[in-house]
């Protein structure tokens, strides 16, 4: 027996492809979900974990769904069924999942529910139906392809092409479609690969009139939710594979300032005529290394560059070092966000933190000022929050200097626990409010030395270590508590 009768050229390879589509986009979905979900919630264990174990739960529940109704119903019922469940799969995933999935997360995070519950929740509310329909492709396809009675054999080549889809979806999303279309646009790609397979399998089955009504409604909802989620217009927007960068400018009573947005947070901001830094922090952060007169800096997580372009602008400094994992950040800081040219004294170093201070090292660079500005936003990087991360910064700077979005009153669990880290690796350990005045929450100057209005800090928590710690829960429980 054939799929079709009679078969069109090519159409034996169809169930193959079909499964292979099912496979991308699943994989893509998970990806997609977890990268959009950073900003809010950070990137963690927690996060993978948590998302992960969602879609497996969703995959399974398809399969065996998709199983036991297939056997039930003839061809024609089973082809148009998953005709049907591909086509709401790529509408609920355009114009519900992706769209609201940061809104959710964030809500619930404001009604204190815990973190990992709050991505659990947002995940399988949003997730679970669209790839619970999308899944059940694999069982009747197997159903549709069992010509000689072997469900084995039919099983075994339709998962076959579903894992290679899966494989390539899990490659190719974060490696080439975010950085060539975006994240937003390449939510586009995956659920228009869905609509086209549900297209394919519909052929000779629905009147035209009916697929052009349901293509139409399709479209429109994924219009329609997108517009919803919307942002403001921005004077830049892109969406690497690391994060969301915007370039805005804001106006209220005084002068324009043009901000960098990354991850969701105001990581560098410069007044938009003179092109000077206006955030108090890398101000501060320039001033310290006129002061200690340092030659080499050390930057980790350049943001903007504004630091290490006003670093490099001093005199008495002879070569800056800026790390950030994401290579696309200082072609947009130069083009859209400073406007100008980095200085030749800055090497922007496109490699991950850690990964950053061992070949530092190795090379046998050594700082005379190392400053740690790697807390953006709502996010946090973990493996830069414990011991074993300060301890090669350390080994490479005479002084470091830390940016740190936390509680000024340093009460929270991550304020002490992250002060007690920095404390267990380099001794004695000062804090200074850098903006005094503003909210509950804000950008706190933690160094290694005493500076101008600094006070030691003498309190106790818990060390954050590789292998043990709880700096994703408690940076969540920080951020969200005090909104």
């Amino acid at each position: 027996m054939q799929l079709t009768t009679p078969p069109a050229r090519g159409a034996s390879y169809l169930p193959w492809i079909i499964a292979f589509v099912e496979g991308f986009s699943t994989l893509a979905v998970e990806v997609i979900a977890i990268r959009l979900a950073i900003p809010v919630v950070g990137s963690s264990i927690t996060l993978t974990g948590v998302m992960l174990g969602v879609v497996l739960f969703a995959l399974s529940a398809g399969y065996w769904r998709g199983g036991a109704l297939s056997a039930e119903w003839d061809r024609n019922k089973t082809r148009a069924a998953l005709s049907r469940n591909l086509l709401l799969a790529a509408v609920l995933y355009g114009a519900v999942a992706f769209p609201f999935e940061a809104r959710l997360m964030e809500k619930l995070l404001d009604m204190g529910v815990p973190l990992s519950w709050s991505i659990g929740l947002a995940a399988s509310l949003l997730f679970i139906l669209p790839i619970y329909l999308a899944s059940q492709t694999v069982p009747m396809l197997a159903e549709l392809t069992n010509d000689d009675g072997k469900a084995g054999k039919a099983s075994g080549k339709v998962l076959f092409f579903s894992t290679v889809g899966s494989v390539v979806g899990g490659i190719v999303t974060p490696v080439w479609l975010f950085p060539t279309f975006g994240v937003a646009h390449s939510t586009f790609v995956v659920c228009g690969l869905l609509a086209i397979a549900a297209g394919v399998m519909a052929m000779g089955h629905y009147r035209a009139v009916k697929e052009v009504a349901a293509g139409s409604v399709a479209l429109l909802l994924v219009v329609a939710g997108t517009a919803l989620a919307g942002q403001e217009p921005d004077l830049f927007h892109f969406d690497s594979e690391y994060q969301s960068i915007r370039v805005v400018e804001e106006k209220d009573d005084g002068p324009a300032i043009r901000i960098m947005m990354v991850g969701g947070g105001r990581a560098s901001g410069i007044f938009s005529e003179s092109g000077k830094t206006a955030f108090e922090y890398t101000q501060l952060g320039a001033q310290m290394v006129a002061d200690t007169k340092a030659r080499n800096v050390l930057v980790v997580g350049a943001a903007g560059f504004t630091l290490p372009r006003d670093a490099a602008a001093l005199s008495t400094v002879e070569h800056v070092d800026a790390i950030d994992v994401d290579p696309a950040v200082k072609g947009i800081a130069e083009k859209y966000f400073l406007q100008s040219a980095l200085s030749e004294k800055v090497r922007f170093v496109p490699l991950s933190g850690r990964y950053a201070m061992h070949k530092l090292r190795s090379e046998g660079r050594q700082y005379d000022f190392a400053f740690i500005d790697a807390y953006f936003g709502r996010g946090l990087p973990e493996e830069l929050s414990t011991a074993e991360f300060f301890a090669d910064v350390k080994r490479l700077s005479s002084r470091t200097a830390a940016n740190v979005i936390m509680d000024r009153k340093l009460t929270s669990d991550f304020a002490r626990n992250l002060l007690a880290t920095f404390s267990h690796v380099f001794g004695q350990t000062w804090v200074t409010d850098v903006k005094p005045g503003d909210t509950d929450i804000s950008n706190m100057m933690v160094t290694t030395w005493p500076i101008p209005g600094a006070v030691e800090w003498k309190g106790a928590g818990s060390v954050y270590f590789d292998d043990n710690n709880t700096v994703d829960k408690d940076h969540v429980r920080l951020i969200w508590s005090n909104e």
